[in-house]
């Protein structure tokens, strides 16, 4: 009886420090548990639920803390501190860490090649330096001679309209061979139909396309186009000459070629039907 006592003794002298062991033992691993990891000193302080699920994604704690929570009700039916925990371990799934405790992760920059191109400004040109305006130059004899040939036709048309007659239209055709043989006259000096350069005929037929043709010839010293379009026009009337041959209503076309000579502008004048 006495021995059984004695037993009965020690085996709850020995339950008891069993007790206090696992007692010991959870305090330190619960309060392992709940401490602040030092890489987590950054973050923002957890809530709570936090505190409880945040270390047990770390790993091999889980194993420890759940092996105290399960031997703590064999030995001590009511321990203050570790009786309240198992039923924190089952929610490793509630929430991941980096969702509670890390923040939300930035945008990633758009890459340079996904951009949309901006087009580049174009370049303000830059204002071409404005030259000062220079006097006018001397005409030209291309130009004076150009001049010469519109200046007669204006005159022409002029004298037809006061008989009610149409005017002449201007062949840039025409106008060549007639420059042509002012060319000539103004090599020899002197005015002609017939002579150098064959007969008005062979010259101003072909030009015409036509088997009628006129020509008028002159050369111009003072007084310009003008007094030789009057001499034309003081003519008598006769069937052919110059006067006859600017007013002839069956004259449509002219061909005019004014060419600076040596000693006067040679003009010569061709009509065609």
């Amino acid at each position: 009886m006495i021995r059984a006592r004695a037993y009965g003794a020690i085996e709850r002298s020995t339950a008891v420090f069993v007790a206090l062991a696992i007692q010991l033992v959870a305090v330190a691993v619960v309060g392992d548990v709940f401490a602040a990891p030092p890489d987590d000193a950054g973050l923002p302080p957890p809530s709570g639920t936090v505190l409880r699920v945040a270390p047990l994604a770390r790993g091999e704690r889980l194993m420890d803390f759940d092996l105290v929570a399960a031997m703590a009700p064999a030995s001590d039916p009511a321990p203050s501190a570790p009786a309240a925990e198992p039923a924190a371990a089952p929610a490793p799934e509630t929430a991941p860490e980096e969702t509670v405790a890390d923040p939300p992760p930035e945008a990633a920059p758009v890459p340079l090649a996904e951009r949309a191109p901006q087009p580049a400004p174009e370049p303000t040109p830059a204002p071409r330096p404005t030259s000062a305006p220079t006097a006018p130059s001397a005409v030209t004899p291309i130009s004076a001679m150009a001049q010469a040939e519109l200046r007669m036709l204006a005159l022409m048309n002029a004298s037809r309209a006061q008989e009610g007659l149409a005017p002449f239209a201007f062949d840039a055709g025409v106008s060549d061979t007639a420059r042509r043989h002012s060319a000539l006259e103004a090599q020899v000096g002197y005015v002609y139909h017939d002579g150098p350069d064959g007969t008005a005929a062979s010259r101003n037929v072909p030009a015409c396309g036509s088997g009628w043709y006129g020509e008028n010839t002159g050369k111009v010293w003072s007084g310009g186009v003008d007094a030789l379009h009057r001499e034309f026009m003081a003519e008598p009337w006769a069937p052919i000459n110059h006067r006859t041959n600017i007013m002839d209503p069956n004259f449509r076309r002219a061909g005019i070629g004014a060419v600076q000579g040596p000693d006067a502008i040679y003009i010569t004048v061709v009509f065609c039907r």
